[in-house]
């Protein structure tokens, strides 16, 4: 499960941000006696932490980041995901997935000309049988510069080194360092690592005891934050190269049980080959006539809404079933605000979520912000600063009252993260002056 999420000099982020998902303790929690007599309910209510044995610590489902366009709120996630894409597949695949995922490289914060020429930062923190793993890179074009993986047990709370790489400008080479508790034949391997190639995306291809829950959770995720309407047939058939045929159509059917809940007309999707290729599929949309017949075409000829919604139905089984993370840029898009509500309840839900499935979520939709559908701790925001880099903060930062309107507030310009607007007469007054210029 996710920790936490630091990030530095990454296309609009200058300065380090950390997205958390460590709830905030219950004891620090406000909860007012007119917010009782309301039937709001508390943070824990709403959605009970996932607590880790042996830590003071509980984690969280579901994380919402808001923000005014253009004030990098996709870009945190977009780092995310980039990081877990080089560590799952290696840098060098993730240059070939440029053309589909366009945040897939080394892309500094340019506004600045001392940052433009440092090295990007990422440290994700993760936890696995009650075992914390952290994991550190710096890189810039040219080749990685830092790479390392600790580990910290839960009875003794002492960071304990796996492998520590460092690069050496003096020597053009790099100095290695391994823990006592990561001997093994893998370790033969370093001298063989180039220097623009990560040794945990090599490590992720191998059998390693001591770290084989965290890189299986690396490994199994879905890369690609977009949702769009060419994606479901990719994803779709990288799923079906990864898995057995069986698995994939139990995937499907869980998959339509989910979306035909939203009424969308969808009877079944069907695969079909069209040569003897591994992942050479057509994929099918299948509904039913008022007759009692079926009629189906092209998966890609449904509307944009319902390919958008299937596939993130797709990816949330997917999830579900395996303890993952879902990570998805502008939830809202195409899908009914009800709907996404039932998604991220999906999350929130024990009982719907037994294995402590994760969601990361950018939106503009405020109406999330409601009571009783997200906790504080569950909300942040993106604003711009002076320099035009990005600023990522949490909700809980301003000590609310869970009985706030929150949604309104947030209009209200109360947490900023909100666009400044000029009045409809400046705008008006404005865009004629342009036009008797012109």
């Amino acid at each position: 499960m996710l920790v936490d999420f630091t990030v530095e000099n990454y296309r609009s982020i200058k300065e380090p941000v950390t997205l958390s998902a460590v709830a905030q303790k219950q004891s620090d929690r406000q909860t007012s006696q007119n917010s009782k007599r309301k039937r709001v309910k508390s943070d824990h209510e709403i959605a009970p932490g996932y607590h880790v044995e042996g830590w003071d610590i509980e984690l969280l489902p579901v994380l919402a980041i808001f923000g005014a366009n253009a004030s990098g709120k996709s870009n945190v996630i977009q780092a995310l995901d980039y990081l877990l894409l080089m560590m799952a597949h290696g840098t060098q695949e993730a240059v070939t997935l440029q053309r589909i995922f366009k945040y897939a490289k080394v892309d500094p914060f340019k506004l600045d000309s001392i940052s433009a020429q440092k090295p990007t930062k990422f440290e994700l923190r993760t936890i696995f049988n009650n075992a914390i793993y952290t994991y550190s890179l710096v890189l810039n074009h040219n080749h990685i510069l830092l790479e390392k993986l600790d580990y910290t047990l839960n009875t003794t709370k002492r960071p304990r080194r796996l492998f520590h790489r460092q690069w050496d400008e003096n020597n053009k080479k790099f100095i290695w360092k391994t823990g006592d508790y990561f001997t093994g034949a893998h370790n033969q391997l370093q001298d063989n690592i180039r220097e623009n190639e990560l040794f945990i995306s090599t490590l992720v291809k191998l059998k390693v005891d001591i770290i084989q829950s965290f890189v299986n959770w690396v490994a199994s995720g879905w890369r690609g934050i977009n949702l769009g309407s060419e994606d479901f047939d990719r994803v779709s058939i990288m799923v079906i190269q990864d898995t057995s045929i069986y698995v994939f159509n139990e995937f499907l059917k869980q998959t339509l049980n989910i979306v035909k809940k939203f009424d969308i007309g969808l009877s079944r999707i069907e695969l079909k080959k069209k040569s003897d290729a591994q992942a050479d599929y057509n994929i099918y949309a299948v509904h039913n006539t008022h007759d009692g017949n079926e009629i189906q075409w092209l998966f890609d000829e449904e509307s944009l809404g319902t390919q958008r919604l299937f596939q993130l139905a797709f990816r949330i089984v997917v999830s579900l079933n395996i303890s993952g993370l879902v990570i998805v840029d502008e939830l809202g898009t195409n899908i009914h605000p009800n709907i996404v509500k039932s998604i991220i309840r999906i999350f929130q839900n024990p009982k719907t979520n037994p294995r402590n499935a994760q969601l990361i979520l950018t939106s503009h939709d405020n109406t999330l912000q409601r009571n009783n559908l997200l906790r504080r701790d569950q909300i942040w925001f993106t604003q711009k600063r002076d320099d035009q880099s990005t600023e990522l903060y949490p909700l809980t930062d301003f000590h609310v009252r869970n009985d706030l309107a929150i949604d309104k507030a947030y209009l209200d310009g109360r947490f900023g993260a909100v666009p400044f607007l000029p009045s409809e007469e400046e705008i008006i007054l404005q865009g004629n002056k342009q036009c008797q210029e012109s």
